[in-house]
Parts: C-alpha cells; sequence; structure tokens
C-alpha cells in the first residue's frame, strides 16, 4: 500500500512539472491582476473602468472637437505600425515620423493627437495601457526630433475598433497595431 501511495505521489508530481517545463513565455492574453504586472492604478487610463466606455465619445482638444472613432483620412498625417505586444517605434516607422517633427517645429500653433490603437489580444485594460504606451512612445521619438510636445495629445483607444477573431499574424491584426497621428489644426 505505501508503494502504490508513494508511486502516485510521484506520478503526480512529475505530470505537475513536466506540464510546466515546456511553457512559452507569457502573453498578452493572460490575464493578470494590475499589481502582479507591477501596475499601479496611475498606470492605467483613468477611463478604462466602468460600464460606459468615455474614450469613444467626441471629446475636444485644446478646445477643438475631435472624434476618435470617425477621423477624417485627411487629418491623418502618418500611422506608425507596431510588432505584436510591442510599443517601441520599428526602425522601418520612424522615417514616418519626421515630416510631423518637422510640421511642428515649423508652425509651434500646431496641435496634434496620438491614437494609439491595439488588436483584439490580451484583456481590455492591458490594450488600453499598451495602446497608450505607443501614444506615448511617438511623443517622445516627436519631442527628441526637436518638437515641442505640448503640440501633442495621447490618445489610447486600446482595442476599440480592432478587427476581432483574427490570429495574430493576419495583416487585418497587424493593421490594428498602430498608432494614427492626427493634425487638428
Amino acid at each position: 500500500m505505501k508503494k502504490l501511495i508513494l508511486v502516485s505521489a510521484l506520478a503526480s508530481f512529475l505530470m505537475l512539472f513536466t506540464a510546466c517545463s515546456d511553457m512559452d513565455k507569457p502573453s498578452p492574453l493572460d490575464t493578470q491582476s494590475a499589481s502582479a504586472m507591477g501596475m499601479n492604478g496611475a498606470d492605467i487610463p483613468g477611463d478604462s473602468f466602468g460600464d460606459s466606455d468615455p474614450g469613444l465619445a467626441p471629446r475636444s482638444v485644446d478646445g477643438l472637437p475631435f472624434d476618435p472613432e470617425n477621423i477624417p483620412p485627411e487629418m491623418i498625417m502618418c500611422t506608425v505600425y507596431f510588432g505584436f505586444d510591442q510599443y517601441a517605434i520599428p526602425p522601418a516607422e520612424r522615417a514616418k515620423v519626421k515630416p510631423v517633427a518637422e510640421a511642428l517645429i515649423a508652425d509651434p500653433s500646431l496641435k496634434i493627437v496620438l491614437v494609439g490603437h491595439t488588436d483584439w489580444y490580451g484583456t481590455e485594460e492591458y490594450n488600453l495601457l499598451l495602446s497608450g504606451k505607443r501614444g506615448d512612445a511617438v511623443a517622445s521619438y516627436i519631442t527628441s526630433l526637436g518638437a515641442n510636445p505640448a503640440g501633442a495629445e495621447t490618445v489610447a483607444r486600446g482595442e476599440a475598433g480592432a478587427t476581432p477573431d483574427v490570429a495574430k499574424n493576419s495583416p487585418e491584426a497587424a493593421h490594428d497595431r498602430r498608432v494614427d497621428v492626427v493634425k487638428l489644426k
């Protein structure tokens, strides 16, 4: 009887550690609490909780009306694309941002909005945080090129408007991982 208990305990032990040993690194699909991810409440936009989503409602930026859900194509100065679960601007995308910085330097009254997006993978809170980081990365790069950051505001949209239920490597998902640089005036 002791052998049977010992063998079953050993088998359970091996199954537990064998199942865990081949796991890949966590993906954004993993749902962890904010504190477990090393975030505090200040890292997540204040409007990301609750029943309604005020981030999608028409709003104003510096007194100008702005609806992040209905941006006319002629207002988009450029679109910067990102890799899956990334917010660093890829080297191939940096050239798109330089004309924006030059325009801000040439016209200090110019106002832009950096609208960050993600694909549908991950939790809503995670995607809002990631889309905000993408917008902030573009703002930081514009500043590093000599433009005044006062003319730029970031709007995190997260997965709002993303194409649902597509593969991570699909063209639709890749299109959703972006920051639209929108010219207000």
